[in-house]
């Protein structure tokens, strides 16, 4: 399912883009012309979506030879495409748009895993729902390329209770509906609030996210939830986020947490540098 959703956003992206047809290309390059040429990444990154461009390309009639495979960290030349010049040409930028934007999600997970790494050896640094329309499921898989988890990719994936349904109709309502939920679905319940901990650790949610916690706050919360622990035997996974970035997750790192989410790694993650170059 994520191959197909991948080829049909490049190929609608192709659509988008080459209208009633590529002025250019068609003007400049005779029809039969062949030609090969490769693909590079002009920085050091962990370059994602090569397998999607290959089957793409291929589909339009150009034979592809991969140097590297997907989660690969790679600077200079990682791909190459022969076939007619028009095609690779028309493809171009459709095709490096998909790897400059996936490559660069993959590219961040893995650069803060690695600096996340130094001090907790344990914790998963989990994307958000914070993504570009039509494009979630690709991003979150960029994300999984880089070494990240892809937290939930749907609405449908789990049970999770946010600030506006608890405003809505209260915790212990929130939880009470949710005794309907199959067994096989996790319940996660975001709490802004220490006030609101003591109350939601009563219900023993399979999950509990801190959201936006000031430093001393965090580590309140993590000896409440060790008390009732001690108590109870239960502690719920517990989930660090809001106002995380690059700069500051290895502040947020040093706790004894499970998941640390990042809006960040998808919607503030910079392209790499690739270019296509004929030979």
């Amino acid at each position: 399912m994520l191959k197909n959703h991948a080829l049909r956003i490049l190929e609608e992206s192709l659509n988008y883009d080459v209208g009633f047809g590529d002025l250019t290309t068609e003007l400049m390059i005779p029809k039969n012309q062949e030609s090969e040429a490769v693909f590079v990444a002009k920085e050091e990154s962990v370059i994602c979506g090569i397998d999607f461009v290959v089957e793409f390309m291929e589909k339009n009639g150009l034979t592809c030879t991969q140097l590297i495979n997907d989660g690969d960290r790679v600077i200079g030349p990682f791909l190459k495409v022969r076939g007619n010049t028009k095609t690779i040409l028309t493809l171009e930028r459709t095709v490096l748009n998909f790897l400059m934007h996936l490559s660069g999600i993959s590219n961040k997970t893995h650069r803060i895993i690695k600096d996340v790494r130094e001090i907790n050896k344990t914790v998963k640094i989990a994307a958000t729902r914070k993504t570009h329309p039509l494009l979630s499921m690709i991003e979150k898989y960029a994300v999984f390329i880089g070494g990240g988890d892809t937290h939930r990719f749907r609405l449908d994936d789990m049970v999770m209770i946010k600030d506006n349904h608890i405003q809505a109709v209260g915790i212990k309502e929130c939880f009470k509906r949710a005794e309907k939920l199959s067994f096989s679905k996790k319940i996660e319940i975001e709490v802004d609030t220490i006030e609101q901990l003591k109350e939601v650790i009563e219900h023993k949610p399979d999950i509990i996210l801190l959201d936006n916690f000031e430093f001393k706050n965090i580590e309140i919360a993590l000896d409440i939830i060790l008390g009732f622990e001690q108590k109870t035997g239960f502690r719920p996974k517990i989930e660090l986020s809001g106002g995380i970035n690059e700069n500051n997750v290895k502040d947020y790192a040093k706790y004894n947490v499970d998941v640390i989410s990042m809006g960040s790694l998808i919607h503030s993650a910079v392209s790499v540098d690739i270019g296509l170059d004929l030979l």
